[in-house]
């Protein structure tokens, strides 16, 4: 009888330390549920804090731009030769470097992604980096003035990098399609890529290449930023 006690003493004295493990590991567990949703809120107010910020800016860096252009046009309309002249080496850099709009003929690729293939690996039917970085040194070799990547200006210091399924140009990300502009001869730069062996093996794994000629391509003046959400673009906070 003694035994039976005793064994019954043990049992509850065990039964109770589990359940007061139990209890406090779930005690713990919505301790750190409260903390992680407290910090999910506190990034997102600090995420959209800072949007609202970048949105200021960014109307604050329009206005001054308008404000050095209309002040760039009273010094031209004064008629000084030397200003003037100043003046169109200045524009004639800014053409050649990029940061300003161009217009003219060329031609408009547009470059979409394979059709899923179970036999295929999925990295041969995506457009990778080295794709579009082949594509412009064509374009480049057969006289092309002025490149865009959906718009993105393209100049001597740009870069287009794999992140994941997208392509980072300029540091802002872009899935596809992919559309390049450029501004040259059409017919040469339609040639040019048409028997290139760059797009003949991007077909050959069914990779969409379109090349159409246009007479009137507008490309748009680089700029070092384009818009707070592409800034913040893989920062997002979300909730699991």
């Amino acid at each position: 009888m003694r035994e039976s006690k005793g064994i019954l003493f043990v049992t509850f004295v065990l039964l109770g330390m589990v359940l007061a493990m139990q209890s406090r590991t779930i005690l713990l567990a919505k301790q750190q549920n409260v903390v992680g949703q407290t910090s999910v809120q506190s990034l997102s107010a600090e995420l959209e804090h800072e949007k609202n910020e970048g949105l200021r800016l960014q109307e604050e860096l329009h206005k001054l731009e308008e404000r050095e252009a209309e002040i760039m046009r009273q010094i031209s309309n004064e008629g000084n030769p030397m200003i003037n002249e100043l003046l169109n080496k200045r524009h004639l850099l800014q053409t050649i470097n990029g940061f300003t709009d161009v217009e003219g003929s060329g031609v408009i690729i547009t470059l979409d992604d394979a059709p899923a293939r179970n036999e295929m690996d999925p990295s041969q039917l995506i457009i990778h980096d080295s794709d579009i970085i082949n594509i412009l040194n064509e374009l480049r070799a057969a006289g092309a003035q002025a490149f865009a990547i959906n718009d993105e200006r393209i100049i001597a210091t740009s870069k287009q990098l794999c992140a994941g399924p997208t392509i980072l140009i300029n540091r802002n990300r872009y899935p596809v399609p992919y559309v390049v502009k450029a501004i040259g001869d059409p017919d040469e730069l339609f040639n040019a890529l048409e028997q290139s062996e760059v797009v003949t093996i991007m077909r050959i794994y069914d990779i969409q290449v379109s090349i159409r000629k246009e007479s009137d391509i507008v490309i748009p003046r680089y700029r070092a930023y384009k818009n707070t959400e592409s800034m913040i673009s893989g920062l997002e906070v979300v909730e699991k």
